[in-house]
C-alpha cells in the first residue's frame, strides 16, 4: 500500500429538508438518545485521529442553528460550517469548492463525503473508506443486499376483458421484468469519496455537463473513473424516517 497521506478532509452534507421524517425541524437537530443528529455525525468524524478537518454544509437559513449546535462540540476540526445548495450534489460541489480556498489540499489528498444524517458510523468503516482512497482513488462504504430484489414497472390497472374493481388500499401491482443477481448487488453507505483531485474534476464536470446522480461515485462513474467498494456496516443507517429513529434510539440506548 502507498504511504498514507498526513491530510484527509471531509464535507458533511447536512442542508437537505428531511421531508419524510414528518417532523417540524430539521432532521439534523432532532435527537437520538439525547444528542442531536447531526452532533453524533460529526463527533464520530473528529474522533478519527486520521481526519484534519471537517467542513459541514447546512442549509442556507440554518446556518447559524448549525453553529449553535456544533458549538457543543469544541473540536477544531470543524473547518467551516456553510450554507449548502438546494440538492445534495451542489452541497458538496459547494464544499468542495470552501474547501480548496480553505486550506488548498493535494490533489492525492482523501477527501471523503459523508451524510449528516449518517450518524452511527464507525471508525472501522470511516477508516477502511479513507485507506480504500488511498489504495484505488476512489471509494465507498457498502453492504452486500440481503434481499432478493426484482425488476418491476408499473402494471396496468384493468387488463383486457378482466372486470374492474373498486380500488384496495395498498394494492399497486407491478409487473417483473426480471431478478437480479444479489450475490452481485451492494447497498451504498458513506463516507464515499476520492482523492482531492478526482472528485473535483468530477464535480466540475457533472456542472458543466448538467449531470445528475444520488451518491458521489454515481458521479465518478459517470465520469468514466473507476470506484471501487469497502464494507460498511449495516448498523450505519441514515435517519429518513420516523422508523429509522426508533432503530436510532435502540442504537443509542444500547451503545451498539
Amino acid at each position: 500500500m502507498a504511504q498514507s497521506p498526513s491530510l484527509v478532509y471531509v464535507i458533511v452534507a447536512a442542508a437537505g429538508r428531511g421531508s419524510r421524517m414528518d417532523q417540524t425541524i430539521n432532521k439534523q437537530f432532532i435527537a437520538v438518545g439525547d444528542c442531536p443528529v447531526i452532533v453524533r455525525t460529526v463527533r464520530a468524524l473528529a474522533a478519527c485521529s486520521r481526519i484534519t478537518g471537517i467542513i459541514v454544509m447546512a442549509a442556507p437559513d440554518e446556518v447559524d442553528q448549525m453553529r449553535s449546535c456544533l458549538s457543543v462540540i469544541g473540536t477544531a476540526k470543524v473547518i467551516s460550517i456553510a450554507a449548502g445548495g438546494s440538492t445534495r450534489q451542489e452541497s458538496v460541489r459547494l464544499g468542495l469548492k470552501i474547501l480548496e480556498q480553505a486550506v488548498e489540499p493535494p490533489d492525492d489528498c482523501p477527501v471523503l463525503v459523508h451524510d449528516g444524517a449518517r450518524c452511527f458510523v464507525s471508525q472501522a468503516v470511516i477508516e477502511r473508506v479513507i485507506y480504500g482512497i488511498i489504495k484505488f482513488s476512489a471509494c465507498g462504504a457498502a453492504v452486500p443486499v440481503k434481499d432478493t430484489i426484482k425488476e418491476a414497472i408499473a402494471y396496468p390497472a384493468t387488463l383486457p376483458g378482466q372486470m374492474a374493481m373498486e380500488p384496495v388500499d395498498g394494492l399497486v401491482g407491478h409487473q417483473v421484468i426480471r431478478t437480479l443477481d444479489r450475490t452481485r448487488l451492494w447497498a451504498m453507505q458513506t463516507p464515499q469519496g476520492a482523492t482531492f483531485s478526482l472528485l473535483s474534476s468530477a464535480y466540475d464536470l457533472a456542472d458543466r455537463q448538467d449531470w445528475q446522480a444520488t451518491d458521489d461515485l454515481g458521479l465518478l462513474e459517470l465520469a468514466g473513473r473507476t470506484v471501487c467498494l469497502v464494507e460498511g456496516d449495516y448498523k450505519n443507517i441514515k435517519i429518513t424516517t420516523p422508523d429509522d429513529l426508533l432503530y436510532g434510539e435502540w442504537l443509542a440506548q444500547t451503545g451498539d
